[in-house]
């Protein structure tokens, strides 16, 4: 009877065992706080300034840019006639958003932190004056410059996406690929395995940048489905 009981006691170990082995894994009960977030933001700042800000940048004006267009459909949605039943839901200017994105990360954020940094310690003393020097002198300049690139950008964005449907960018490349992954089967692996064999780590990318000189000119003259002479 004990070893009965003792082969029982040991089944329910083995069992609690295989139990507690594909339990699943529960969430983390005390998720970041803000606090924590913002310092780890604050990290950032100091490690990687310029980056930090301009990623900072492109998502805070992408989103400002996503609501402002969100807002203003739905006001024109509500002060149509009610007795059109059909309305045209609220849409979203992507062209805007990634114009404003775009702007704003690569144009915008750059020149407001060496300006701030340079305002911070070559500027005024009085905060007043600081002020007064970035609104006079710097900032109608720089909404120039934001008009224009956001005029820039929109119409270039537009257009490709126009020129992306009317030439059926898809299907013509899916078309030139299946050649191309043929033809550099023939040629990159060769360049690769002699790069890997007889060069140093280091010199990796420029010698595979010099082989893809030779490659890009066999693309461009036609082979392989690449170039527009192919296409034509």
């Amino acid at each position: 009877m004990t070893g009965s009981n003792d082969l029982n006691d040991k089944g329910d170990g083995e069992d609690t065992t295989v139990t507690n082995i594909y339990r699943p894994i529960r969430p983390n009960p005390n998720p970041i706080s803000p606090s924590e977030l913002l310092n780890r933001y604050n990290k950032l700042l100091d490690r990687y300034p310029l980056r930090t800000k301009m990623i900072t940048s492109a998502v805070v004006s992408a989103f400002g840019s996503a609501l402002g267009s969100f807002l203003s459909s739905s006001n024109t949605n509500s002060n149509k006639p009610t007795n059109n039943k059909r309305q045209s839901p609220s849409r979203i200017n992507w062209v805007d958003v990634f114009s404003y994105a775009i702007h704003n990360s690569l144009i915008n954020a750059p020149i407001c932190h060496y300006w701030f940094e340079w305002l911070a310690t070559n500027g005024p003393s009085s905060n007043t004056s600081s002020v007064l020097v970035d609104q006079l002198v710097v900032q109608p300049p720089l909404l120039v410059l934001m008009f224009v690139c956001l005029d820039v950008l929109r119409a270039n964005i537009r257009a490709s996406i126009g020129q992306f449907r009317e030439a059926n960018v898809v299907g013509k490349a899916l078309s030139a690929a299946g050649p191309a992954v043929v033809d550099s089967w023939r040629f990159w692996p060769f360049a690769v395995y002699f790069t890997f064999k007889y060069l140093k780590k280091k010199h990796y990318t420029v010698a595979l940048n010099l082989c893809s000189v030779a490659w890009t000119a066999y693309l461009a003259k036609g082979g392989g489905g690449g170039g527009d002479a192919a296409s034509d």
